[in-house]
């Protein structure tokens, strides 16, 4: 049996760690990971926050410092909200109100002068990855940037009258990732997989057509996607929204996917669940129902693994916003899983 591992909590947008009860994994919980991430049978269903290790490197300024307000290093303004506990760029202060001065005005950072190395030495003991693996999460991919430069309006009208351009710009932006990939595999803390985060959907449909995704950024992402394979890392896709009209061009270069509940997983992971592992999240007003039972929570997790976790490739998203409720759902979720699958 692998040694207890004292796991606490700790990710992109938390406050303070919680402390939670320790589980006897069988196996350390990077290798049960890895099983899933290569659509091999785990041995439970992992829980995402639980489990991973999220890491940013402090030279890396693709936004200012988590909970602040600043620029970053392409000068774009950014605002702290609190009513949303997010970042957002603000409309007025745009670097680039027509994107088609992009070649101009969005001045890319010289990754050479950056000393990524910044904090290492004080960092890697927190980011230990003997026996969690270490996620380092890609913010603002290229169609985010897009409209963290210029106003959405001005952005849609682009894209779609100047489609050329548009993939030029895209294909830069691709090259510019790829360098920051390769400074960060060689300088940073080690990195097991990297989260490629782009929102590409609302809450009913992609941003742009599929078509016009596909045609544009689809390829450099791809491009992206496929060099961190090639140095030996596992993808994950980050993307909220309903974007379940591209998830089979995800499953071409990703090994995970982050999707949000409005997607059809059912029927997504009945037809690419042998490429794609999927995150899977509970009902947010249940975990946040003040009065919540543990009955409750126990049903809904157990739900969620009968539904999407036959044979592996599911990862849990959820855990919870407070000890109580965290506790039951990583405890339940590792029990029931484990269960299951050695029963199967």
């Amino acid at each position: 049996m692998a040694k207890k591992v004292d796991i606490t909590i700790d990710t992109r947008m938390s406050g303070e760690p919680m402390k939670l009860p320790d589980i006897d994994y069988p196996i350390p919980p990077r290798e049960n990971m890895k099983l899933v991430l290569e659509h091999k049978q785990p041995l439970w269903v992992p829980v995402m926050f639980r489990e991973n290790n999220f890491c940013m490197a402090p030279a890396d300024r693709e936004r200012p410092p988590l909970n602040e307000s600043g620029k970053d290093w392409f000068g774009v303004s950014w605002d702290f909200v609190d009513a949303v506990g997010a970042q957002m760029s603000p409309p007025g202060k745009h670097i680039c109100p027509d994107p088609a001065d992009w070649r101009e005005k969005l001045i890319f950072p010289d990754l050479d002068a950056i000393d990524f190395t910044e904090g290492k030495e004080e960092m890697a003991p927190r980011f230990d990855n003997s026996e969690k693996m270490n996620m380092y999460v890609m913010q603002n991919g290229m169609f985010e940037r897009l409209l963290d430069i210029a106003d959405a309006n001005e952005v849609f009208v682009w894209l779609a009258t100047e489609p050329e351009d548009a993939i030029e710009y895209a294909n830069t932006m691709a090259d510019y990732k790829i360098r920051l990939v390769d400074k960060i595999i060689d300088n940073w803390v080690p990195v097991d997989f990297f989260a490629l985060s782009d929102d590409w959907g609302t809450q009913r449909s992609t941003f742009v057509s599929p078509e016009m995704w596909e045609r544009i950024f689809y390829e450099p992402t791809k491009r992206i996607a496929d060099h961190i394979r090639s140095r030996g890392y596992y993808v994950n896709c980050h993307s909220c929204g309903k974007v379940e009209a591209l998830v089979p061009f995800i499953a071409a270069f990703a090994d995970l996917w982050e999707g949000q509940p409005m997607n059809d997983h059912v029927r997504l992971k009945r037809e690419l669940g042998d490429r794609l592992a999927f995150t899977i999240g509970l009902d947010p007003y249940l975990l946040n129902n003040p009065d919540v039972t543990e009955g409750q929570i126990v049903q809904a997790v157990r739900k969620a693994i009968d539904t999407y976790g036959e044979g592996g490739g599911m990862v849990m998203m959820s855990t919870g916003p407070n000890e109580f409720v965290a506790s039951t759902v990583i405890r339940e979720t590792f029990e029931y899983s484990r269960k299951k699958y050695a029963g199967r």
